[in-house]
């Protein structure tokens, strides 16, 4: 009898196993693969946890955030406790599975170097260790500005400049129907622009890659208008103005204005109103610095403004019409409310509304001889930028730019030529530079300018200088 394979013998008591020439292959076989396995199991222990991606690198805007990926999930104290830079930053950590981000409290200095340290022994969940300290440097880029031209014709396209070079812009759409109103994330990577629809007449919401120069469209609003982009500030949340216009419903006209979230954590990303009640309503969304509160002005109860975590709406009456100013911790917000005095031209005054303490007060004097129309925060909450008109012997035909202490509201003058309107403006970053939209009303021996096109300026808040970003444009907006 032969034998097929591996047979069992009994001879003299004892079993033997005989194995065929196959047999012995296979078992070779199986003894290098262990042999594999317990020599890679050592060289992983050798090589430990390992950096997937870091960024930025070399090269940062202002309000970029450092981040790190593991080649696998972390204990988050271990490496926390060794993660810094230099020079030194303050900041907050976030995690997302095995990727931490660091974001500062204050944005990065532009021109400035940094070095980002991550010292060894950082533990992943399993034990294992970063084995060795881990460097790399970037250095900030200076702000740029976005804005949308040409202002007399069509299409209307974003254009980006620094202010540095305001002359190399560069066109950074290409839409043949013209972008209605944008805004730019807040780590200066990506815009959130509404296009305007030849076919349906409505408008989406569209996101612009800066780095690839890809196009997502973020929205399908084919019976609405969706438009007006608001960053939260961790750039994971867009809140944005919806119009409903009811086409297929007879004898109903379009909708009143909502606001809108767009979630771009999800992929695709997926979008909802702010509030379940649908009675709701409202439009010029703005966020607090932390992103747990978010303000918008409603017809008929005035400014509203939304805690996410307590989930409660406070609302501030106001006829102006004006969304306000939400102060960056989100607990003021600074609103022109109107007043009428007999004979004389409609005015407005500033209020400010204290969230905490549900008071009210007086920014400026509804008797003062001025027009207080729009403010802005600067960044860390100790001024405000505010559009003034005055209305005496300091008559101006436009708006002047105004730096407001709101705390007893002294000013003072930011802009003064009375040749120009100044509208739209807000603050870099750093809150050192104003962005205004200026407009040329009279030519330089003070006729009406019949000429005359919005300009974009940046101005230096210390030194008072004003740079000539670009002519014929408006809407402007930081890029960090």
């Amino acid at each position: 009898m032969h034998d097929n394979g591996l047979v069992d013998r009994r001879e003299g008591g004892v079993w033997r196993v005989r194995l065929t020439r196959f047999d012995r292959v296979v078992l070779a076989i199986i003894g290098l693969l262990l042999l594999g396995l317990a020599a890679t199991i050592l060289m992983g222990d050798r090589v430990g946890v390992t950096l997937v991606r870091v960024a930025p690198l070399e090269r940062a805007r202002s309000t970029s955030p450092i981040t790190i990926q593991f080649s696998e999930p972390m204990d988050r104290e271990s490496v926390e406790a060794r993660l810094r830079t230099e020079p030194p930053l303050e900041g907050e950590f976030s995690w997302s599975g095995s990727s931490v981000s660091f974001r500062p409290h204050t944005p990065l200095q532009p021109g400035m170097t940094y070095t980002v340290i991550l010292e060894k022994g950082a533990r992943s969940d399993q034990g294992r260790e970063v084995l060795s300290e881990h460097r790399y440097r970037f250095s900030v880029a200076q702000p740029r500005v976005a804005y949308l031209a040409p202002a007399d014709g069509a299409p209307h396209n974003i254009w980006l400049a620094s202010i540095d070079d305001p002359e190399s812009a560069v066109q950074v759409t290409f839409s043949p129907t013209g972008v209605y109103d944008f805004g730019v994330s807040p780590d200066g990577n990506r815009i959130a622009f509404a296009e305007r629809n030849a076919e349906t007449g409505t408008s989406d919401i569209k996101l612009l890659d800066l780095e690839t120069g890809g196009i997502t469209q973020l929205t399908n609003c084919q019976d609405a208008d969706c438009t007006s982009p608001v960053w939260r500030p961790d750039g994971r949340v867009i809140a944005y103005n919806r119009t409903e216009y009811n086409r297929d419903l007879e004898s109903v006209g379009p909708g009143p204005m909502r606001v809108w979230l767009l979630d771009l954590s999800s992929s695709p990303a997926t979008t909802r109103p702010l509030f379940s009640d649908l009675q709701v309503l409202g439009y010029g969304p703005q966020w607090s610095a932390d992103g747990q509160r978010i303000s918008l002005y409603n017809r008929d109860e005035g400014l509203l403004i939304y805690d996410f975590e307590t989930n409660e709406i406070t609302a501030v009456p106001s006829r102006s019409g004006n969304p306000g100013a939400l102060s960056p911790d989100g607990a003021r917000i600074v609103f022109p409310e109107l007043t009428f005095v007999e004979g004389q031209e409609t005015r407005s005054f500033l209020r400010m509304a204290d969230l905490m303490s549900q008071q009210l007060r007086n920014l400026s004097s509804p008797d003062d001889p001025v027009h207080d129309d729009r403010a802005e925060w600067r960044p860390d909450g100790s001024a405000l930028a505010v559009a003034r008109r005055y209305l005496d012997e300091r008559y101006t035909r436009g708006y002047q730019v105004v730096l407001m202490n709101p705390e007893d509201g002294s000013v003072e003058q930011l802009t003064d030529d009375p040749r120009y309107a100044n509208a739209f403006f807000s603050w870099s970053p750093l809150g050192d530079r104003l962005v205004i939209q200026r407009f040329p009303e009279l030519t330089e021996d003070g006729q009406p300018n019949p000429a005359g096109r919005p300009e974009i300026w940046v101005m230096d808040v210390e030194t008072r200088a004003l740079t000539l970003i670009a002519e014929n444009a408006f809407h402007p907006r930081w890029a960090p």
